[in-house]
């Protein structure tokens, strides 16, 4: 059965090679990256890419947001590629991109691989059928109005048959809907690539971009992050790939902290290594993940609630509601 896998995202394509790795099908994969533009991200992608080659798993690079004349040639070069897969690997279901894409394949079965704490979000929007859009979008704009048919379609696409089933390869505590398959993922491929990391003393912060989201106040946020670097001067924070230059330039300044912008997703950076022993971060996806990718490791993952003070007055009930349910669900995680 050949697969055709699309990622925007470095931790998306983390996810297809452990799903490739998990189901056996790396020789018969093609995964389609449909490039970002921040060069993070994109630097992100490309160490990942030389992982999946390792792995045999093929892949080509497309540029649709240079222009819409590139984002036209995108879905043109794809058509063949979507018609002849037998199964469709999506890394982000909520994106447009992708959206777009859906009635062009023919594919048997489709799988959603994780996209970070999106995933806890697709499958309750499918449960009640309502429309693929993001939690934090905007939801009374022009925009908004004119991504619902679409996003309202994909949501029918997604939805399991007989005809097409839907399985989702996940780490995150997706809830169970009639005709929805689950898998999980354990990161196997990631621990046995990199094996056991060195643990070194200290704490290190792992960064968020609900800053750069328009979710949370970024003096709040400041805050937050020197409150808890206190006596970890010497540690590091882990930027996320959308940290804006300037908010790290601060953070470095005020804290001490050695601001580190990884070359791979933070889930292989760290088991790689060096990690430190204590590890403190945000209500986000690496709650979930880190505890499984450091599982045996002497490191423990200490997650701090976001305060509902340093929400922006314009955050909608949606994404409130959202950040309420993630801290609620990571409650007592750890890793050691």
């Amino acid at each position: 059965m050949t697969a055709l896998a699309l990622v925007e995202s470095p931790v998306q394509l983390l996810h297809v090679i452990e799903w490739c790795h998990a189901t056996a099908s790396a020789e018969r994969t093609t995964v389609a990256v449909l490039a970002p533009v921040d060069e993070t991200s994109r630097g992100q992608l490309r160490s990942m890419l030389e992982y999946a080659a390792e792995e045999g798993i093929e892949a080509c690079w497309y540029e649709p947001r240079r222009s819409s004349g590139a984002l036209l040639g995108t879905l043109i070069g794809l058509r063949r590629q979507m018609v002849a897969a037998e199964q469709l690997v999506i890394g982000d279901p909520f994106s447009g991109m992708v959206q777009l894409l859906l009635p062009g394949t023919r594919a048997g079965e489709l799988v959603v691989v994780d996209d970070g704490t999106a995933t806890i979000e697709f499958v309750a929007r499918l449960a009640v059928q309502a429309p693929l859009t993001r939690w934090d979008a905007p939801e009374r704009t022009l925009a908004a109005r004119l991504r619902h048919p679409i996003a309202t379609a994909a949501t029918r696409r997604f939805t399991p048959s007989i005809a097409r089933p839907v399985t989702v390869f996940t780490v995150m505590p997706a809830a169970r809907i009639p005709g929805l398959s689950v898998r999980e993922n354990r990161y196997d491929w990631t621990r046995r690539r990199f094996g056991r990391p060195q643990v070194v003393a200290g704490t290190d912060i792992v960064g968020t971009s609900l800053v750069e989201s328009g979710v949370v106040e970024a003096p709040a946020y400041l805050d937050a992050v020197a409150s808890l670097a206190g006596g970890a001067r010497g540690g590091r924070y882990y930027a996320h790939r959308r940290e804006a230059e300037a908010k790290l330039a601060a953070i470095a300044q005020r804290t001490g902290l050695t601001v580190v912008r990884p070359e791979v997703p933070l889930e292989v950076e760290l088991r790689r290594g060096p990690v430190a022993e204590q590890v403190v971060s945000f209500p986000s996806s690496v709650g979930y993940t880190l505890p499984v990718i450091l599982a045996s490791v002497p490191c423990r993952v200490r997650l701090v609630p976001v305060d509902p003070s340093w929400l922006l007055a314009g955050v909608g009930t949606r994404a409130r509601s959202f950040l309420t349910t993630i801290v609620a669900s990571q409650a007592g995680v750890t890793a050691a």
